[in-house]
């Protein structure tokens, strides 16, 4: 990995709207490197669950939801059926269907 030029100090940080400019989220992105890859979560029989192991979002695509929930720290809410879900590390997402759906995980 090469390691990135450091933007000129004379380079402001953020802009007059309070956001990072340019020339600086090209440094810090240099410094994180490329996202982790999208990946496909197995679906069981319904209900089927997945634990995040980092933050990020999980998307549900086709298939006929009956039911989505979030259990975070041993508190669990019910989503409907909505088709993305945020997720911090250790939430779990639990889907009920009648339909299989397809469920991907996009980490941040």
């Amino acid at each position: 990995m090469t390691t990135p030029i450091v933007p000129n100090s004379n380079q402001p940080l953020v802009d007059n709207r309070g956001f990072v400019t340019p020339v600086w989220q090209r440094f810090f992105g240099a410094l994180l490197g490329a996202p982790a890859a999208i990946s496909p979560v197995t679906v069981s029989a319904s209900p089927t669950s997945f634990t995040a192991y980092q933050r990020g979002t999980v998307g549900i695509s086709a298939g006929t939801l009956t039911s989505v929930s979030l259990t975070r720290a041993g508190t669990t809410v019910t989503l409907g059926t909505t088709r993305s879900v945020t997720v911090a590390n250790g939430d779990v997402v639990t889907v009920s269907y009648t339909v299989a759906p397809t469920i991907n995980f996009i980490p941040l």
